[in-house]
């Protein structure tokens, strides 16, 4: 009698899932450290208690272990040169927080200091990068360089404001422009460089996917 023998086929070998990252991109991971710090301690610790309500919203973190991941993201950011690291807050942090301070005079906002910090810093850094041999105002400058970023205003109300032809502001915008984001013909500008660079240290930390990198 002939006998077959049962041939096994090999199991695969288990594959380890790789986690999930925590956020979709560099920017987002920002986004969320920076929120996360100022509304869990902008406030008084008595208010936060008696308000009841939930703090450190984001990615269904809070409390220790939102404070863990803020506090992961940051510290990626601090290994940033200084500069990437205060262009990246100029142009991601919030320019204005709540104020509690309950004076007389308190219209419920004041500057934040992080972002006054970081905008201070790349103001001063854009005279000799971008505007290097034109005689430019500071004020004028900060405000051109928030403009990039977002903030609503015209070149024209900006010139008015500063005393200055409209036409030597648009020029400075312009150079402002290619030093911060670069152009068709030029290299990268200085917030995608720090753009990518703090990508690769989410990345390599698992905070971000590989895939979702920002370009």
């Amino acid at each position: 009698m002939t006998t077959l023998s049962l041939s096994r086929v090999p199991s695969a070998p288990a594959v380890k899932e790789k986690p999930e990252a925590l956020f979709r991109s560099a920017h987002a991971a920002l986004v969320y450290a920076l929120n996360y710090s100022m509304q869990q301690y902008d406030r008084p610790l008595m208010n936060k208690a008696m308000s009841g309500k939930p703090e450190g919203k984001g990615k269904g973190l809070s409390g220790v272990d939102g404070a863990g991941q803020a506090g992961m993201i940051r510290a990626e950011l601090a290994r940033l040169p200084p500069l990437f690291r205060a262009v990246l807050i100029a142009s991601t942090a919030q320019s204005e927080i709540p104020c509690e301070c309950m004076a007389a005079c308190c219209v419920g906002r004041k500057v934040n200091p992080e972002w006054q910090d970081a905008m201070s810093e790349v103001t001063t850094a854009a005279a000799a990068g971008a505007l290097s041999g034109c005689v430019s105002n500071g004020r004028l400058r900060s405000a051109l360089i928030q403009r990039l970023m977002g903030a609503k205003v015209t070149l024209s109300d900006l010139a008015a404001r500063h005393d200055v032809d409209e036409k030597t502001a648009g020029a400075h915008s312009a150079k402002l422009k290619r030093w911060l984001f670069g152009g068709a013909d030029s290299a990268p500008g200085l917030h995608q460089q720090a753009s990518r660079a703090f990508s690769d240290r989410l990345q390599a930390s698992g905070l971000v996917d590989a895939a979702d990198l920002e370009k």
